[in-house]
């Protein structure tokens, strides 16, 4: 890790994707509270905020990844940074006027710039770190990630329930931070473009067909983009579902102690920190593909346990506790899983085929976060428990490991 500590370029690219995952999830934990619970009494519309934001990701995905070969990897950080100020001061304006439309207007151009940073946020990692460090490298990156994911839903809730009537201020502070971020990004060596001939393509499937073709030297590579994209459709799920269980139903939290459902997002993010820091040092005694398969499973235990815990029989402060002490283990399971399969995806793919890998990954990622939106609108029409929701979202996950396993159990460290 030291190693790592002294690389400039890495530690600018480091911060900058920190303060952007804040903002993010500041902004969209602030808007699933209150479509969840403010904005439509007995209605929870979580699942419409989901699939908008994730739109934009399933539309450009192919043209960021084709633009992140043709361009510098670091010139495009550094602009979605500087696009992201402006966003965040529209958020501001959203968020103090309570606009449903605006706000959805908001995360959707915030999908647009998320999409666009995604294929060179990660495909930059292999051009600033030598294969020795690539393990590693993705563990900090995991670990930052999560640990702005954790603030960022941390004080979600404290400030909805503190400044619920001035949260233009909190609009204000993400401009602030995005800004800080940008300063950041420009610590980025200027890199040179991968492949600059590359063809920009604005049909968002024929060029993500086109980049799928590219990436079929390694057989493993396109079932674990989708192994990768379940893992994210399970993610928006659990999102989803820890915020739905604050109802009445379940763990009955009162509207004004939106930090409760925040504390439990925290446990969740601080248990995949702990993991991702662990990770590298796991692999050493345990083949990638193994810790790949406990996560995973993992998560699935975590999940149904948590349903059984919040279905009524502890009372809701029991089954508040028991969610709290189980969370940690659907978290430590998640980095079990994601830091492997990052590595790999990251390893896999030759130079110049890595920014059209990501682009391919976010394509599917966010067509998986997308309907992990309209199937939790779909569960909650129909009354289901969110936990229960959540569980099946892990069944299927470990459903696709089981048939591609063969595959999973031959990832070895990057060598």
């Amino acid at each position: 890790m030291r190693p790592l500590l002294g690389n400039r370029s890495l530690m600018g690219h480091v911060g900058a994707q920190f303060f952007g995952a804040f903002n993010d999830n500041l902004f969209k934990q602030l808007i699933l509270f209150l479509a969840a619970r403010q904005l439509f009494p007995g209605e929870d519309k979580q699942g419409l905020a989901f699939a908008v934001f994730a739109l934009p990701f399933i539309l450009l995905s192919g043209f960021a990844g084709d633009l992140s070969e043709r361009l510098s990897k670091s010139r495009i950080i550094f602009w979605m940074k500087v696009a992201e100020i402006g966003i965040m001061l529209i958020g501001a304006v959203a968020l103090q006027t309570r606009s449903w439309p605006l706000m959805l207007a908001v995360l959707f151009i915030m999908g647009a710039q998320s999409a666009i940073f995604g294929p060179a946020k990660y495909g930059v990692i292999p051009e600033l770190v030598g294969k020795a460090q690539l393990l590693p490298a993705n563990g900090l990156i995991t670990m930052t990630t999560f640990l702005a994911i954790l603030f960022g839903q941390a004080v979600a809730g404290p400030l909805l329930d503190g400044f619920g009537d001035r949260l233009w201020i909190t609009g204000a502070w993400c401009a602030a931070f995005a800004a800080l971020g940008t300063g950041l990004a420009a610590l980025i060596k200027t890199l040179a473009p991968q492949r600059p001939e590359t063809r920009l393509h604005f049909n968002p499937v024929g060029s993500v067909w086109a980049s799928i073709k590219e990436l079929r030297a390694d057989a493993r590579v396109l079932p674990l983009l989708l192994l990768n994209s379940c893992f994210w459709f399970n993610g928006g799920v659990l999102q989803q579902a820890i915020t739905g269980l604050g109802a009445p139903a379940y763990l009955d939290i009162p509207p004004g102690q939106h930090w409760r459902v925040s504390l439990l997002l925290v446990i969740l993010a601080l248990a995949i920190i702990v993991g991702s820091v662990a990770v590298p040092a796991l692999a050493k005694r345990v083949r990638p593909g193994i810790l790949i398969v406990m996560g995973a499973f993992g998560m699935l235990l975590g999940q149904w346990a948590i349903t059984v815990a919040s279905s009524g029989w502890l009372g809701a402060g029991g089954a508040y506790l028991a969610v709290a002490c189980l969370l940690p283990l659907v978290g430590f399971g998640g980095a079990l899983f994601v830091v492997p399969v990052q590595t790999f995806l990251q390893d896999a793919p030759g130079a110049g085929t890595r920014g059209k890998a990501f682009a391919v990954n976010n394509f599917l990622n966010f067509i998986f976060i997308f309907l992990a939106g309209i199937y939790y609108m779909g569960t909650t029409a129909l009354h289901f428990h969110p936990g229960a929701a959540a569980g099946m979202a892990g069944l299927g996950l470990c459903g696709y490991l089981w048939l591609i396993k063969d595959k999973v159990l031959s990832i070895n460290r990057p060598s």
